[in-house]
């Protein structure tokens, strides 16, 4: 206990010095600001000409089809794959596309990711994906940490197939009122199966990091957080009538310490593995709590 009471008092230390310096630099805006605008008029004259060279060739390997895209992960514009979505036949569709918009690289992906405490999760859909649309597949690759969990979530539009690729999974899923939940545990080479708009999750049991793929019978099979989503996003006052009579200040608290998937799991891997995790104010009251047990 001695080594995380000197971990906290350094962590302390830093984040006050840390607020100080943007402190300063919050309170003297003007300086800045003045000194960056006395230089810029000399700059915006000598740029004023050059501004619609620059504006027309960021826009046109956008709209080009010809273009050269190493990467079909990149942000495409949402005209584009509405056009090769509404393509009249497939021959029509392949007159809009380009050779690299039939690849998907997961490690160089830009949207569809999702990065949290426990791992990070890469979805390849028709909205980032070209080569998906009007097919009916999509797919998605966890890399989870140690103990990392892939939140409880559903796809609302799409049954999923998850496979592991190395690793030991504890997966469960709920599907409707009535039924049963079931809950599984998954190794290498094996896969399960959550049924459309099923409530499921994926946890990592080991104590080194584990990987898995999961293959959707829709190109745009939707994702909903189960808890983000309801305590994020419906009213407080209907969360807390769900919770019977539960007050609006509680929710309004739950919905601070809301994590972003994946995260850190259950507390039996954290103790097993040896790991300590901490968010924002509760790590800081974990700190103050060890400090003054100096006192």
């Amino acid at each position: 206990m001695e080594l995380i009471q000197f971990l906290c008092l350094l962590i302390i230390f830093y984040n006050v010095s840390v607020s100080q310096q943007l402190s300063i630099r919050a309170n003297s805006p003007t300086t800045t600001t003045k000194s960056t605008s006395t230089t810029k008029p000399t700059t915006k004259s000598t740029s004023t000409t050059k501004p619609t060279t620059s504006s027309t060739s960021t826009t046109r390997p956008f709209t080009t089809t010809s273009n050269n895209v190493s990467n079909a992960s990149n942000p495409l514009a949402p005209s584009r794959l509405e056009s090769i979505k509404n393509s009249y036949s497939e021959l029509n569709l392949l007159s809009k596309t380009n050779p690299s918009d039939f690849i998907f690289d997961f490690d160089k992906a830009v949207t569809g990711v999702s990065t949290g405490t426990g791992g990070r999760t890469v979805s390849a859909t028709a909205a980032n994906f070209p080569g998906l649309i009007n097919h009916g597949i999509a797919m998605t690759i966890g890399f989870l940490a140690p103990c990392g969990i892939n939140l409880p979530h559903t796809h609302p539009r799409a049954t999923e197939i998850n496979f592991s690729v190395d690793g030991d999974f504890q997966i469960g899923f709920f599907q409707e009122n009535g039924a049963s939940f079931i809950m599984n545990e998954i190794h290498k080479n094996q896969v399960a199966v959550f049924p459309k708009g099923a409530i499921h999750f994926e946890q990592n049991l080991n104590c080194v990091s584990a990987t898995f793929v999961a293959a959707f019978n829709s190109e745009d099979p939707g994702v909903l957080t189960i808890g983000n989503s309801f305590f994020g996003s419906l009213p407080a006052t209907v969360v807390g009538a769900s919770l019977g009579g539960l007050n609006i200040t509680t929710i309004e608290d739950i919905r601070v310490h809301l994590v972003q998937n994946p995260s850190i799991g259950i507390a039996e891997c954290k103790k097993r593995c040896g790991l300590y995790t901490f968010k924002g104010e509760s790590f800081m009251n974990f700190c103050v709590i060890q400090i003054k047990k100096i006192q």
